[in-house]
């Protein structure tokens, strides 16, 4: 008996050694195993790691520049070197702005945010106008956007380097191009810390270009509607095809007759003649409004010397919708998008179907920030809306 006593004392010793064993292999392996799930770790941290808003960053913009700018909790006042640029961060951040480039008729501030028309005049350098460097300082810009209305280039980086070296103030160039837009929009979401706003946008932007493509895209080559642009006081300047200011009519399927018309770089409006436009002989004409732009619809539609025009015989002579911004060119911003809308709608309205009363009044409440009844948003549409 005591032998067996003996005997179970000592496997009671070999259990509780090699137990010990077990534990200490165990904890050796857990051990060994504990940094591969450190990156889990250290990643979760940096998934959830907050950038300081108020610190600044060094972004690269759309010309290829290294600009350093203040974070988006610390930007006040934003500024601009033209009208495309205003447009652009006044629909996506209005209270940023810290001045205009445009001064407003009564007419136009009925559809912009309040407080719009209590803005300085910062100047501009559209139109071959100039900014006003020292102004612009003394309003304590923090960033200057120069949204191009083409892919930027040379010129733009040159300019935007000589203000930024003026003023000491950030200069950040940004592709305005039509079919940039929708990017546009997102890297300004990101600058500005409005990137849920800017996305709405930029979302909105991407679906309205894609469907008007898509839908003229069916309408064969032969059964475009010729189009004729009638800019000036006498309605005898145009845009050839191609050109910035007729590019939302290329999109929307128009056959613009301009097609050999030489372009005026800059400002364009192409001068031509009365017989030029008698001999293309356009379905439609689209026209500046009398009232707001100093245009020649009225002349079009009365003027016994328009009066062979196919156009003007069936009533196509449509007004250009104006306020508060041209709703095709100029300035050519993000005010096209609804533009394209508008021309695919009136050239072919079976294959692009849709309300334009609900299509501008869901525009001016996005990018504008203006809400419309029926009745106004069927007033700026004019003549060309169907009543």
């Amino acid at each position: 008996m005591g032998m067996s006593t003996k005997k179970q004392r000592l496997i009671s010793v070999i259990a509780i050694a090699c137990l010990a064993m077990a534990l200490a292999v165990f904890a050796g392996c857990s051990s060994a195993e504990e940094p591969a799930s450190e990156p889990s770790d250290t990643s979760a941290q940096t998934q959830t790691e907050t950038v300081d808003p108020m610190a600044d960053r060094t972004i690269t913009d759309d010309a290829g520049r290294q600009v350093t700018i203040p974070g988006t909790g610390a930007l006040e006042k934003i500024y601009y070197t033209g009208a495309p640029g205003q447009i652009f961060c006044f629909t996506l951040a209005p209270e940023l702005a810290a001045g205009s480039t445009m001064e407003f008729s009564e007419a136009e501030l009925a559809f912009l945010p309040e407080g719009t028309g209590d803005l300085p005049y910062l100047g501009t350098l559209s139109g071959g106008k100039e900014l006003n460097p020292e102004a612009i300082m003394a309003e304590g810009v923090q960033v200057i956007f120069s949204v191009t209305t083409a892919t930027p280039g040379d010129y733009d980086v040159s300019s935007a380097d000589d203000l930024q070296n003026l003023t000491g103030i950030p200069v950040v160039v940004l592709d305005g191009s039509l079919d940039a837009t929708p990017a546009t929009y997102r890297t300004l979401g990101t600058l500005l810390g409005k990137e849920d706003e800017a996305e709405k946008l930029a979302s909105y932007c991407e679906s309205a270009l894609s469907n008007v493509k898509n839908a003229v895209a069916e309408i064969p080559e032969d059964q475009r509607v010729s189009l004729y642009y009638a800019e000036g006081s006498e309605g005898l300047q145009t845009e050839p095809k191609g050109s910035t200011h007729s590019l939302a009519f290329d999109i929307a399927g128009a056959n613009n007759v301009a097609q050999d018309v030489e372009a005026v770089k800059g400002k364009g409006m192409s001068p031509i003649s009365l017989e030029q436009v008698l001999a293309w002989n356009p379905q439609v004409i689209i026209a500046w409004d009398d009232e707001v732009r100093g245009g020649a619809d009225e002349i079009i539609r009365t003027d016994s010397n328009w009066s062979t025009i196919d156009a003007v015989k069936e009533g196509r002579v449509y007004t250009m919708p104006n306020v508060p911004f041209s709703w095709c060119d100029r300035p050519p911003a993000v005010n096209r998008i609804l533009g394209i809308q508008w021309i695919a709608n009136t050239l072919y309205p079976e294959a692009y179907d849709v309300d334009m009363v609900e299509v501008t009044k869901e525009f001016y409440s996005m990018f504008y920030h203006a809400e419309l009844t029926d009745d106004q948003a069927r007033e700026i549409l004019g003549n060309s809306y169907a009543q």
